[in-house]
């Protein structure tokens, strides 16, 4: 509690740039104090006078070490929403939360499995053998039941997709009812990447395969026993953060129990199946290539969990147009990060690369005090601007970093009508390391948000730039995304590459920060930050909401485009 009264001290007093260690400064800084005051943008230009200083006083607060890294679930984190709650309060928005309060409360659980309880058997009688939790196998656990066994006959169904608008069925012609099904990583080269991004993750198979019948679901990786006894062994005993029994996905009750195989599991599965593993895979490049396997397999699970709430922060500013400010525009920014390590440990810790004991704190700096205070000094320049027509609601979101699940939690469970939600704009990350003069816009070409971000991002002297790393599967990695499964038209900016500073070593500008500091102990404050790129960046999210906020009509997804069909009615 000590660690948590100083940082209160600090923060009525000026936080300093320095103490990157282990060591805390609780000294006033007073060149950041006098930062304050510098401002970007001038008279005349008809926009609105963010200020860097601002943005840099707030980085400073959230990425400071008394801050521990904000993990979440964590005081810190705790103190971090307080921070954010008082500064709504303080710029005069209204409580979006519970109880007319600024905080919202989401349901979580730690949950892990009980690695005595918990195995995975293949065959039967005197034929089975069973495989151990951690070295041949990985039983994942359920974040919706608390044990269950599911037995039956494994069917491949190669990526475990169901794809009509492409004409495109792994489980056609096959009846996985009561079975359980065995699926390949990936999705098949068919679409555009932020589609293909969507359709290979785990909750979309888990969906598709629960719509089938199946009662379990086994994913294939390619290690092989050696290797993937070395990299599960790891996460034996470990918990992980999921949403709470009654918000988890309802796949995860019809799926009683999942595992990860190894590439010499899944051929003992493929024994006396029509074709062996290597023969499916290469089918596959045909298209889809399902099948009976003709062995039985019994996969039981027991999770043991730790039930908690933890605060998204809300604020509103009511809209002035009586016909208008019942629909809610959505700025968003997560406030976690990834916390802080024993000193004595080094290497890749919980997604933390911890470079050793004279640094344990992963601060982030960047990822994502830079987001959370964007949004703020998006929030007090609509309050110095005037409020638009519609109502902007602020959220500063939990446990991004364990999976999106602040979002996820809100999205479904918004603080406002659920249909009166008419566009998301995210903020994750803004990498202000070098000078930026393009954007790359997630999203933009999905909706009409496309050319009001284009329009926006002009006026700043900026363009926007298609995803030059779609390989990193972006658009599914942010909390916009969770609002576009809501049929949420959404936005998330991040800083392009056309700008780099070539100081940065191992890569340059974005890339090199991504190589270098992302999810590292040194995302902290001595990256120099470029605090007039904070603001400038602020300027095009906030000319972005200004004008969703104004305008005539409610904007709308873009016909055709897979998302908006998709999900436009919330299924």
């Amino acid at each position: 509690m000590k660690a948590i009264y100083a940082a209160l001290a600090a923060a009525g007093l000026g936080l300093s740039a320095c103490s990157q260690g282990n060591e805390a400064a609780t000294t006033m800084d007073t060149a950041s104090a006098n930062s304050a005051t510098v401002q970007t943008g001038s008279a005349g230009t008809g926009l609105p006078d963010i200020s860097a200083g601002n943005i840099e006083a707030h980085i400073r607060f959230l990425a400071h070490d008394l801050m521990g890294g904000r993990d979440a679930g964590s005081e810190e984190f705790l103190l971090a929403a307080n921070y954010v709650a008082t500064q709504f309060r303080l710029m005069g928005l209204e409580p979006g939360g519970d109880d007319n309060g600024y905080f919202a409360m989401a349901p979580f659980q730690r949950v892990s499995v009980d690695a005595d309880a918990s195995s995975l058997t293949v065959g039967e009688g005197a034929d089975a053998v069973s495989y151990t939790h951690g070295e041949d196998v990985f039983i994942s656990a359920n974040p919706a039941l608390d044990d269950g066994t599911a037995t039956g006959e494994v069917v491949f169904v190669g990526y475990g997709l169901t794809l009509p608008h492409h004409d495109y069925d792994d489980y056609a012609g096959i009846d996985v009812t009561g079975r359980i099904v065995v699926v390949m990583s990936g999705a098949p080269d068919i679409m555009a990447s932020d589609e293909r991004s969507h359709q290979q993750r785990s909750s979309t198979k888990r969906a598709t395969a629960a719509a089938h019948g199946a009662i379990g679901m086994i994913t294939i990786s390619s290690m092989g026993a050696e290797q993937f006894a070395s990299t599960y062994g790891n996460y034996v005993g470990r918990s992980s953060v999921e949403l709470a029994p009654e918000a988890a996905e309802e796949a995860y009750r019809q799926l009683v129990a999942s595992a990860t195989i190894s590439a010499d599991v899944a051929a003992e599965i493929f024994a006396d199946a029509p074709m062996s593993l290597d023969e499916a895979v290469a089918a596959m490049e045909n298209g889809p290539s399902s099948f009976a396997t003709g062995t039985s397999v019994s996969i039981t699970q027991r999770s043991v969990r730790e039930l908690y709430e933890e605060p998204n922060v809300v604020g509103i500013l009511p809209g002035t147009d009586p016909e208008l400010a019942d629909e809610y525009v959505i700025l968003t920014a997560h406030l976690d990060h990834i916390g802080t390590f024993p000193e004595e440990q080094t290497g890749v810790i919980s997604g933390c690369r911890v470079s050793g004991p004279e640094d344990h704190i992963c601060n982030g700096a960047v990822d994502n005090a830079s987001g959370v205070s964007v949004m703020l000094e998006t929030a007090r320049t609509f309050m110095e601007e005037g409020a638009p027509r519609r109502s902007v609601v602020f959220v500063a979101l939990a446990a991004e970093e364990k999976g999106l699940l602040g979002s996820e939690y809100f999205s479904t469970n918004p603080t406002v009508p659920h249909d009166a939600m008419v566009a998301n704009v995210n903020l994750d990350m803004p990498v202000i390391v070098y000078e930026f003069s393009d954007v790359i816009a997630f999203g933009a070409e999905r909706s009409e948000l496309g050319p009001i971000a284009t329009r926006a991002a002009a006026r700043l002297g900026v363009t926007i730039s298609d995803d030059p790393i779609p390989q990193q599967n972006l658009f599914v990695r942010s909390d916009h995304y969770n609002f576009v499964r809501q049929g949420v038209p959404s936005l998330f900016l991040m800083t392009g590459f056309s700008s780099p500073n070539p100081a940065w070593d191992e890569g340059e500008g974005f890339m090199g920060f991504l190589n270098t500091h992302y999810h590292r102990a040194s995302d902290q404050l001595d990256l120099d930050l470029l605090y007039d790129q904070a603001a400038k960046f602020a300027n095009i999210n906030y000319i972005i909401a200004r004008e969703i906020a104004d305008a005539d009509e409610a904007l709308t997804w873009n016909e055709g485009d897979f998302f908006g069909e998709y999900f436009g009615s919330g299924d």
